[in-house]
């Protein structure tokens, strides 16, 4: 087809592994062509992809390797009842389901996976220089309607929308999340008031004095904005402390730029919020209680 550069067959499916002492695991076989390399394993830091050209071999990731009973290269397990030889691993590619990936060659995994050569899980594209993904995605979808046909965006946010919103595992995740927001909002609600009312004579001083409304609020909201920033520098650090924890675990948590910054403006939000109750509480409040005893 016009637009593009490579195609290649790619299977994605769980099986069984056996480890040397007869243990049985489950993992996720990932079969790929080689001499296409669409779909390959990246930081390889043992073995190379080539190696997987040869008959049962596979790659792994190094974290789970003794927990696939693996403790050198060239070990002999079995997966699916096929022999399988480990002649490489990666590392840093960690599933979020806790189950390993073995990648190995598209001729392997139809072994390992009991696949039909063809019926494949997916069909990888890579479209040529200069062709636009999404042109290239409705003219695939055009000329075979009975496939879903993705780009490499689409796919990556069907794959997260997924796990948020149609699991009990993304559920929960902004279940607590949720509370975190309504639960903070009211700690520094609580906080700001109580500040507010302890120094309520001070707001009617500044009133009786002449400051304007706006003065007032403004005094309020920058007591927000330090507890805002104050709360976010902490709260990164500690964020921070256990993504590199996460790096000894089985899920590995990502935290982008962009997400660290709308943090940022999500706490100034729920700070300034909370700090409603005591701007309402300070614009009710009489100047002349100032003069009382």
């Amino acid at each position: 087809m016009p637009g593009v550069a490579k195609a290649a067959r790619y299977i994605v499916k769980f099986t069984n592994w056996r480890r040397p002492d007869g243990a049985q695991k489950n993992v996720e076989v990932i079969g790929f062509e080689p001499e296409i390399g669409l779909g390959s394993p990246w930081g390889v830091v043992a073995g190379s992809i080539g190696d997987l050209t040869p008959q049962d071999t596979i790659l792994v990731d190094q974290f789970y390797a003794r927990e696939l009973g693996i403790s050198h290269l060239g070990e002999l397990v079995e997966i699916n009842g096929y022999r399988a030889r480990v002649v490489g691993y990666t590392s840093g590619i960690r599933s979020f389901t806790t189950t390993p990936f073995v990648f190995t060659s598209f001729k392997n995994a139809l072994n390992y996976t009991a696949s039909r050569e063809d019926e494949p899980t997916y069909i990888l594209v890579r479209a040529q220089s200069g062709v636009d993904p999404e042109t290239l995605r409705a003219r695939i979808s055009a000329l075979v309607p009975t496939v879903d046909v993705h780009t490499a965006r689409e796919f990556s946010a069907k794959t997260r929308n997924y796990w948020l919103f149609t699991t009990g595992a993304g559920i929960a995740l902004l279940v607590a999340a949720l509370l975190g927001l309504v639960v903070g909002t009211v700690i520094v609600g609580q906080t700001i008031y109580a500040t507010t009312v302890d120094h309520i004579r001070d707001f009617g001083i500044l009133k009786a004095i002449g400051a304007s409304d706006n003065y007032v609020r403004g005094v309020i909201v920058y007591q927000a904005v330090i507890s805002a920033s104050g709360g976010y520098v902490f709260g990164m650090g500690v964020s921070f402390a256990i993504l590199r924890l996460s790096r000894t675990a089985g899920a590995m948590i990502v935290a982008p730029w962009e997400l660290v910054v709308s943090m940022f403006f999500l706490a100034l939000f729920m700070c300034i919020s909370a700090s409603l109750i005591s701007i309402h509480k300070v614009m009710r409040l009489d100047p002349a209680m100032v003069f009382k005893a």
